[in-house]
C-alpha cells in the first residue's frame, strides 16, 4: 500500500497517460485503517499485538479491513479515456463492473449493489468494512465479496480494495473488535461463493482478464511497478 501511495504520487505528477494495475497479497495478515480513522474507535489493538498482526494506514478512506488470504487490487491512474464520465461514481462502477467479470469468470454468481444506496460515511460508523456496503459495490448471496476505495487527486486517482479468497472469521472479528456472526452474515470469500477453493494466482489471471473485456483492453506486463516509474518514456503508449 506504501507502494499504491507512491504511484499515485508520480502518475499525478507524470505528463503521459498512465493506467497501472497490480494484484497482490500480504506477507502476513494486517489490518488497514483508512486514513480518516481513529484506531482506537476501529481495531482491537491489543489483540493484534498479541497476534502479531500490524496495524497500517492507507492512502484511501473507507473502513478497516484485515488483509489475510485475499486478494488485493490496485488500479491508479491518471487516463480518464476510459471512464465515459470522470465522476468518482461512475469510475467505481466501471472498475466494479471488470471485477465482477473477472469473478464470473471463477464460477462466482456475483452483482453490483443497488444504485440507490447512499454513499458511505465513517465520521460516527465504526463497524468494519466488510459489515457494511454501499453502491456498486460486489455481493454475492447478498453478502460482501469485495471492499473498496478511492482517492482523488488533481489529476489522478487511486482505487483499491480487498477480494478474500478464504475467511477466518474469529480472527478476524477479534482483531476488528466485532462479533463473527455479523462478518458471517454479511462477508463471503471467492472461495465459499466459488464452491471450491481459488489460489491467488487463479484469482489474479481471472480478474484480469475481466478488466480487459470490460475495458476491450490488453494489459501489458511490466517487470514491476517501481521499475515501470523509473523506465516509462515519453510518448509511451497508455496501458489500459
Amino acid at each position: 500500500m506504501a507502494q499504491d501511495r507512491s504511484l499515485l504520487a508520480w502518475i499525478e505528477g507524470s505528463s503521459n497517460p498512465v493506467t497501472l494495475l497490480r494484484f497482490y497479497r500480504w506477507s502476513v495478515p494486517t489490518v488497514s485503517l483508512g486514513r480518516n480513522q481513529a484506531p482506537h474507535e476501529s481495531v482491537c489493538a491489543e489483540f493484534c499485538r498479541c497476534a502479531g498482526i500490524p496495524i497500517v494506514e492507507r492512502p484511501t478512506g473507507g473502513r478497516a479491513v484485515l488483509h489475510d488470504l485475499e486478494v488485493t487490487y490496485s488500479l491508479v491512474s491518471n487516463d480518464f479515456s476510459c471512464f465515459p464520465e470522470r465522476s468518482l461514481r461512475n469510475t467505481y462502477h466501471r472498475i466494479a463492473t471488470a471485477l465482477k467479470a473477472g469473478l464470473e469468470r471463477l464460477g462466482v454468481q456475483a452483482n453490483l449493489a443497488d444504485a440507490g444506496r447512499g454513499a458511505r460515511s465513517v465520521s460516527r460508523d465504526t463497524r468494519p468494512c466488510f459489515a457494511t456496503t454501499s453502491r456498486s459495490e460486489i455481493l454475492c448471496r447478498n453478502r460482501k465479496l469485495a471492499g473498496s476505495a478511492q482517492r482523488r487527486l488533481r489529476r489522478s486517482f487511486l482505487q483499491h480494495g480487498s477480494i478474500p479468497l478464504h475467511v477466518d472469521y474469529a480472527k478476524m472479528a477479534a482483531a476488528l473488535g466485532v462479533s463473527p456472526r455479523l462478518l458471517r452474515d454479511s462477508l463471503i470469500s471467492i472461495s465459499e461463493a466459488a464452491g471450491r477453493s481459488v489460489p491467488f494466482e487463479e484469482a489474479a489471471r481471472a480478474l484480469r482478464l475481466g478488466f480487459e473485456t470490460t475495458f476491450s483492453v490488453r494489459l501489458d506486463a511490466v517487470p514491476s511497478a517501481t521499475d515501470y516509474t523509473r523506465q516509462i518514456a515519453p510518448g509511451e503508449p497508455n496501458m489500459l
